[in-house]
């Protein structure tokens, strides 16, 4: 072993090693996969991740840091970032942070030097599962014991929905209401790019109580959890 620090417990009993960074605390969460080369600020802000772990299959994450601009959410809504190379010292005159102080600033775990494209497979071979990310020094039968014991996360949605009523103007005359079920940022600025003036409401919102938002139109977003 290469003097790892950190390892991945699948429910299954599979582990994977690899080395700390971002927050320190261990994290029993469900374990998926994304294939983007970029965007990995985009992806640990997207709340659609609330309650889940990703595993980044393209190798090399960090290098170009961590800006005020590109977050898809108001802060990262990922439990934990699993990746192959992590790159501290970011080269990108945007960048006013590296990824790994904003995974400790939010309190998002993360592991470098984990053999991803094995990990993948297994993913894409056994499914997404839940898994424990916690210390190498953690047996095997300690983690499944503490996944077992672990309540699934449920509700994720109304733990990622806007809390008030927020209103994004455009040039255009058409006015959109958007149900904020885990919504994107990007959404938003595309349907102001349209001349779109877009009202974004809390999930529970009433149907009154949109009609009441004299609405042409209303737009209910994806979000965490099953399809």
């Amino acid at each position: 072993m290469e003097n790892f620090d950190k390892k991945i417990i699948l429910d299954d009993g599979t582990q994977f090693y690899g080395y700390s960074f971002g927050a320190e605390k261990d994290c029993v969460t469900e374990i998926v996969f994304n294939t983007s080369m970029v965007g990995y600020q985009e992806i640990i802000s997207d709340p659609s991740y609330k309650y889940q772990a990703v595993v980044m299959s393209y190798p090399l994450i960090g290098n170009y840091g961590v800006n005020g601009d590109d977050y898809e959410s108001e802060k990262p809504a990922i439990d934990g970032l699993i990746v192959r190379d992590y790159n501290d010292t970011p080269s990108n005159f945007r960048a006013d942070k590296t990824l790994s102080k904003v995974m400790k600033t939010y309190g998002v775990t993360g592991v470098c030097g984990v053999d991803t494209r094995s990990l993948v497979r297994h993913i894409r071979d056994h499914g997404s599962q839940r898994c424990l990310i916690t210390s190498v020094n953690t047996s095997v039968e300690e983690g499944l014991k503490i996944i077992k014991n672990t309540p699934v996360q449920k509700d994720a949605v109304r733990s990622v929905t806007c809390d008030n009523i927020h209103e994004y103007p455009a040039d255009g005359d058409i006015r959109i209401v958007a149900i904020d079920c885990g919504m994107k940022k990007n959404i938003v600025r595309s349907l102001n790019k349209r001349g779109a003036t877009v009202v974004v409401v809390p999930y529970g919102t009433t149907a009154e109580e949109i009609i009441a938002l004299r609405p042409d139109g209303v737009f209910i977003s994806n979000g965490p959890g099953d399809p």
